[in-house]
């Protein structure tokens, strides 16, 4: 069987997470959580100013920060009894100046999200994990969403699909049935439930990251939480800001 790998790449507070424990139900299939997200706090904007604020134990956690090692297992051989792997990645994690050929390499597709949901649900859980919005701000990641979007669309000469998880919720059956199909892997029920907080590879748990996955984390499935109907004055410009690249992106959703 030929080897695949899968990219999905999203925004923040996109719901990949629970897209990713979805997938990590399947027996053959290898997860990579954000596997290029040490790489960028070493090499782009940092949380901090200091490295060394984040607790050791979390850093142990991806020790290589080397972009060529990284691409290299991202791309390579897979382990005896995995047929494909799932890649969970940001796009704001791929830097602008590194080599992106690797990426006609893996089956890319994109996952959106209403921003006006997103930049909220980030910005409280920004605010539950002690961090200020202005310097939160420059993470919501959707004009380095779309500019990725393109970048691929240009590498592959074929446009991307996209999945809008605000559909997918409703109908999370058929939707990853849709999405399995693009993908050229098989679809099993098991991917529609999960045991609460039992996961191998998706756990920012006792970390600074923890506020951002808990829910999904105590899930047993997708769920859809009440949405907020003010929007706080303070993340307006954000969301104006998003809006365009979202709308874009939206007209070229899997529809099911």
């Amino acid at each position: 069987m030929e080897t695949k790998h899968i990219a999905m790449w999203s925004c923040p507070r996109t719901r990949s997470t629970a897209i990713t424990r979805a997938f990590e139900q399947i027996d053959d299939c290898l997860i990579y959580d954000e596997p290029l997200h040490h790489f960028y706090i070493f090499n782009g904007v940092n949380y901090y100013d200091d490295i060394s604020d984040y607790p050791s134990d979390f850093l142990a956690k991806y020790p290589n920060t080397n972009y060529s090692s990284i691409i290299e297992k991202l791309t390579g051989d897979l382990p005896e009894g995995k047929s494909f792997s799932f890649q969970k990645h940001l796009s704001l994690h791929l830097l602008p100046g590194f080599d992106k050929s690797w990426l006609s390499k893996v089956k890319s597709f994109f996952l959106i999200r209403d921003p006006r949901e997103t930049i909220i649900s980030y910005w409280k859980v920004k605010k539950a994990g002690g961090f200020n919005w202005a310097d939160s701000e420059c993470f919501i990641g959707w004009e380095e969403h779309y500019r990725l979007f393109k970048e691929i669309e240009d590498l592959t000469k074929e446009k991307p699909f996209v999945i809008d998880s605000g559909d997918l919720i409703k109908n999370p059956q058929d939707y990853l049935k849709a999405l399995c199909c693009q993908l050229g892997v098989s679809f099993s029920d098991k991917m529609l439930y999960w045991e609460p907080n039992k996961t191998n590879v998706l756990s920012w748990e006792n970390s600074i990251f923890e506020q951002f996955s808990k829910n999904v984390l105590n899930s047993s499935g997708f769920f859809q939480q009440s949405q907020e109907v003010n929007i706080p004055d303070i993340l307006v410009p954000s969301i104006n800001k998003s809006m365009p690249f979202y709308e874009e992106m939206y007209k070229y959703r899997i529809i099911v």
